[in-house]
């Protein structure tokens, strides 16, 4: 996987996640589910379905900004677990977005 993908999603959350728009949350959300699919890690797999539920709760016309900012917490841990202790460039790049999905929390 190209750093782009992280880079833009790191970039954008430290922008603020309400600076994005829903639309392209929801692009972005969809490339990482497409992504993550390929994979089998029991971690990667909460990932996934957690995407599916903030892509849910970005479309609910009554946003729930507090379930929203939980979840966003809660995909931060989640991603940074499913890096592990691994010292290589992807698991850097994968914890520091989840570092970044904890901080926009």
């Amino acid at each position: 996987m190209s750093t782009t993908r992280f880079e833009t999603t790191i970039n954008a959350l430290k922008q603020g996640a309400k600076s994005l728009t829903v639309d392209k949350a929801t692009s972005n959300i969809e490339g990482w589910e497409e992504y993550l699919s390929k994979h089998e890690h029991a971690g990667v797999k909460k990932v996934v379905k957690d995407l599916g539920q903030l892509k849910k709760l970005l479309h609910d016309p009554n946003l729930d900004g507090t379930a929203i900012k939980n979840l966003l917490h809660t995909l931060g841990k989640e991603t940074i677990s499913v890096a592990g202790d691994q010292d290589t460039a992807t698991a850097t790049h994968i914890k520091q977005l989840g570092e970044a999905l904890a901080t926009a929390s």
